[in-house]
């Protein structure tokens, strides 16, 4: 694999050079074959630094509400607003995705992720900001970022042809987990450089959520390959995508082995500012660097995922790595030097990374075109347990102490997802 990518071709070094950018898009072709069909190449690439900002924003909003605060509810508080319109409106946003134009509603979306991250910016610049205005500016975010989603990853695979189907969503795993080890730590540098702090940094990021914007126009509108296709209203195609999942088996199963890593694993991120502050003594650079072992181990995963052109026995794969998922958590939360740490979260990187693209590939793969946008919105209902998690682990670090909450979440989600997969013969034998 490392020849292929190094070896563009046999030609002078100045065609090589004359090529530019495009001599090595095709050699990433060449290793990921669906960055070489142009307008999803366009898509990914233009959605980068979209997606860095976003991480970068829930950085810089539990930090900065911990920070405003001092404690670590204030962090699930936030999130719970950011978390209330998934659970509101995901559907909804599904029937949009396959009844209208995913780009036009990428572009809409994107319009108010940047309002606001502009209008934190301004009352954190202002020193006006409550923990109840991130709340109420995390909840209109949060409602464009239901739409955004499912029109998002649909349009990726409306962008795809079927047979780069597992390389384009384990690439669409891999370019947020990049921008997972970029965005935390970026952050942490502005927030600490004194004339840009908190406030300028969220101005960068509403001024990042532009670009995506200009990136958008690149791709050619193909509208929605459902759209005109029967008369039902809204809530009809709504109950119909709902029928189709409880009809389709496997991803029935999927989408619920999804939701115990989301409401069990997932929230340790949401405690890394705990974690940094009370049990390994480090401050906002120390808290990046942490995010950037897990960010590290994430990409590890996700290329990994990305880079198998066949995988046997997929279910019992996944069963596997949502196993080491909760074990490696476990793990983590007996440890207190902060090296160690940094090993053990590169490897809850690796294993939760794998296992949400993993899952994510087989939906879509085995999902009808048709619902996708629908399929994506229910995938993105389960996410809504995100916010609920990282409520209710931030109430009990709060209670308990941060690591023996994530300590008991690894240990159940290592129960859950044994005990599912060994009962459920349409997952264990995919």
């Amino acid at each position: 694999m490392l020849k292929s990518f190094l070896a563009v071709d046999e030609k002078p070094l100045t065609n090589n050079l004359n090529s530019g950018g495009k001599g090595l898009l095709q050699s990433l072709g060449g290793i990921f074959p669906a960055l070489g069909e142009r307008d999803f190449r366009a898509l990914w690439l233009g959605m980068l630094p979209g997606i860095l900002a976003m991480q970068m924003f829930f950085f810089v909003n539990g930090y900065f509400a911990f920070q405003l605060t001092g404690a670590a509810s204030s962090i699930g508080i936030i999130w719970l607003g950011f978390g209330i319109p998934f659970l509101l409106f995901s559907l909804v946003g599904g029937v949009v995705a396959d009844r209208y134009s995913k780009r036009r509603i990428l572009i809409i979306t994107q319009v108010f992720l940047v309002a606001g991250a502009v209008m934190t910016a301004l009352m954190v610049l202002s020193g006006s900001i409550r923990i109840w205005h991130m709340v109420l500016i995390g909840t209109v975010m949060g409602t464009a970022f239901t739409f955004h989603m499912p029109a998002r990853q649909s349009f990726a695979v409306q962008l795809t042809s079927p047979t780069n189907l597992m390389n384009a969503m384990a690439l669409n795993g891999a370019g947020l987990n990049v921008c997972r080890l970029l965005g935390s730590p970026l952050a942490a540098v502005l927030i600490g450089v004194s004339w840009i702090n908190v406030g300028g940094t969220y101005v960068i990021m509403a001024a990042m959520f532009a670009l995506v914007i200009l990136s958008l126009f690149r791709i050619t509108d193909t509208g929605s390959p459902a759209a005109g296709k029967n008369n039902q209203t809204g809530f009809r195609a709504m109950i119909d995508g709902v029928l189709y999942i409880r009809h389709n088996s496997v991803v029935l199963v999927l989408l619920l082995m999804s939701l115990a890593p989301i409401m069990l694993g997932l929230p340790y991120q949401a405690l890394m500012p705990v974690f940094a502050e009370k049990v390994f003594f480090v401050g906002p650079r120390g808290l990046g660097i942490l995010m950037m072992a897990n960010g590290v181990g994430a990409m590890v995963g996700s290329l990994v995922i990305a880079s198998l052109r066949e995988l046997n026995n997929r279910g019992n794969v996944q069963i596997g790595l949502g196993v080491l998922f909760g074990l490696s958590l476990a793990l983590f939360s007996f440890v207190e030097s902060y090296v160690l740490g940094l090993a053990v979260l590169f490897i809850l990187g690796v294993v939760s990374s794998s296992y949400l693209a993993l899952n994510a590939t087989l939906i879509m793969e085995k999902s009808d075109r048709n619902y996708h946008g629908r399929v994506m919105s229910i995938y993105l209902l389960t996410f809504s347990a995100l916010p609920l998690g990282n409520m209710v682990l931030s109430l009990f670090a709060d209670i308990y102490g941060a690591s023996a909450t994530v300590g008991a979440g690894g240990i159940l989600l290592s129960s859950i997802v044994f005990f599912f997969g060994r009962f459920s013969n349409s997952y264990r034998n995919m």
